[in-house]
């Protein structure tokens, strides 16, 4: 009964920033109906409504299945889901008052700004070393994972909370739950931030990070690191359970494929072309540096559970990423990435039946 309640009161800050999203979309869309009279709406225009729209429904859509439909429980075990709680208030409380702070300091123009509409190679170069962060999941998943349970399995032990004397869970799943645990915590302190940045700018402490920013990221829109984040836990707490192999695959794809794709297209790029629906430009260069990538990160991470059958798994995984690069849509490959390369993963996996 105390993990069910920890439960819902873990998830419900999940659900209170999906909520706020919701505001951002409209704040945008109201954004955009201002600005219909002045000029037609350009592709960023839309991409930058479409990204944060498509955000926040991934983000009701997986917390509501993994609340009510999932039947994978607990959600996170006790008391983990009271530290990532009561980490999260203090966390609040701790940037509130640097949120004030800056406020009081900063003289600058009360609305966000971006005068450089491309970034530079440095910039791009930086803003894709934060993809790499991602990696951590891989060694989170393998190692740090049962490290850390059974170390808190040794202080429950020792110190048992409400009776609970280790973590009520098969120690399989010891890398699952470290992976959400992380997670979680990092998206509830990025997607604060962030919300700060979109109402709030005067107060928002983080205004160096502007500069890794698109201009279709500047004002009531939502930064690629949310949608990778929500697109990574999305993938993780539906698929984690059963097929963290593919999990780590798919995020390894989204955060090193695209990664290689963006650097080696604008570093050794030459032959272009451009993309179905959002009419981008981009190289084959970088096209088939995202395929390569792709087909090796899946093999590497497959071929243990899944043996030959990876090969046809690195096949989709890498058809997917190309057909997503290709197409381009107007949301964030950040989302779409992990989302898509899983589930087409997934969807192969059962229908060959594959353990």
């Amino acid at each position: 009964m105390l993990t069910w309640v920890l439960n819902i009161i873990y998830i419900l800050p999940l659900f209170v920033i999906g909520g706020v999203f919701l505001l951002i979309v409209n704040k945008k869309r109201k954004e955009r109906q201002s600005q219909g009279a002045k000029r037609p709406a350009s592709a960023e225009d839309i991409e930058s409504l479409a990204n944060p729209a498509a955000i926040t429904a991934i983000l009701f859509i997986t917390l509501i299945y993994v609340t009510f439909f999932s039947g994978f429980t607990p959600i996170m075990p006790t008391p983990l889901d009271l530290i990532t709680i009561v980490w999260y208030a203090l966390f609040i409380i701790v940037f509130y008052f640097i949120c004030r702070k800056e406020k009081r300091r900063y003289t600058g123009p009360r609305q966000e700004l971006k005068i450089e509409k491309n970034l530079s190679l440095k910039y791009e170069l930086i803003r894709k070393l934060t993809h790499l962060v991602i990696g951590m999941i891989i060694v989170c998943y393998t190692i740090i994972g049962p490290i850390f349970m059974n170390f808190m399995n040794f202080m429950l032990d020792a110190v048992p909370f409400f009776g609970i004397s280790s973590l009520n869970v098969d120690p399989i799943y010891y890398g699952h739950y470290t992976v959400v645990f992380l997670v979680v915590i990092s998206f509830l302190g990025l997607s604060t931030s962030e919300i700060v940045r979109v109402f709030f700018y005067p107060a928002y402490p983080l205004k160096a990070v502007k500069a890794i920013y698109r201009q279709k990221e500047i004002g009531a829109a939502l930064g690629s690191h949310i949608s990778l984040t929500v697109g990574v836990m999305a993938v993780i707490l539906v698929y984690g359970p059963h097929y963290p192999d593919i999990v780590v695959a798919s995020v390894s794809i989204s955060a090193i494929a695209d990664a290689a794709a963006n650097l080696v297209g604008k570093k050794f790029g030459k032959h272009e072309y451009r993309t179905a629906i959002s009419k981008k430009r981009k190289t084959f260069e970088g096209m088939l540096s995202a395929t390569i990538v792709s087909f090796l990160l899946s093999l590497l991470f497959l071929i243990y559970r899944f043996g030959t059958y990876s090969f046809l798994l690195g096949f989709v995984a890498a058809g997917v990423m190309v057909l997503i690069d290709w197409l381009s849509p107007q949301v964030s490959d950040n989302l779409l990435n992990p989302l898509l390369t899983s589930t087409a993963m997934v969807i192969v996996a059962k229908i060959l039946l594959l353990p």
